[in-house]
């Protein structure tokens, strides 16, 4: 009889230790994983919430000037404008002004309407590029936030 308890016993303290070592185990990974989770959550909310749109595009010599309304339902922080990209391609080539870059191809952006810190909805910005030329005749402008989302349109020179 008390073989059976002391063995009964013995079997509970184990099974105490196992549960208690599993679950030191399994909670860490749960807390990291649910930050992971509302880190990409709140990445997929940024993008729906933005929205631009290209709205007129007027190339005058070897600038080009681009008008970009946000038409998302989040403001911008101007400060996030110097991680964004714009693309210029045609059928013979592309490229990717650098932002206030010290040499061309460069662009930077004025507020046309609106002001203070961010890109408000319904605001626009002028982006101003500047190359060295601007050979061929149709090209695609593309122009995309530091979170991915973008908007394309063509013009010709």
């Amino acid at each position: 009889m008390s073989k059976e308890v002391i063995a009964s016993a013995i079997l509970v303290i184990v099974s105490v230790i196992a549960a208690v070592a599993f679950v030191n185990a399994i909670l860490p990974s749960v807390y990291t994983l649910s930050g992971s989770y509302s880190s990409v959550a709140q990445t997929m909310e940024d993008q729906f919430k933005s929205d631009i749109d290209i709205i007129f595009i007027y190339p005058d010599g070897n600038n080009i000037y681009v008008w970009i309304k946000n038409v998302g339902s989040t403001n911008i922080p101007l400060t996030q404008l110097e991680f964004c990209d714009i693309f210029i391609m045609s059928s013979s080539g592309y490229c990717n002004p650098g932002f206030e870059s010290a040499s061309n191809p460069s662009w930077d952006f004025t507020l046309a309407n609106g002001g203070g810190d961010t890109w408000n909805r319904g605001e626009t910005i002028k982006a101003t590029i500047t190359l060295d030329s601007l050979p061929g005749d149709i090209y695609k402008i593309s122009f995309f936030l530091y979170n991915g989302v973008s908007a394309s349109d063509t013009f010709s020179a």
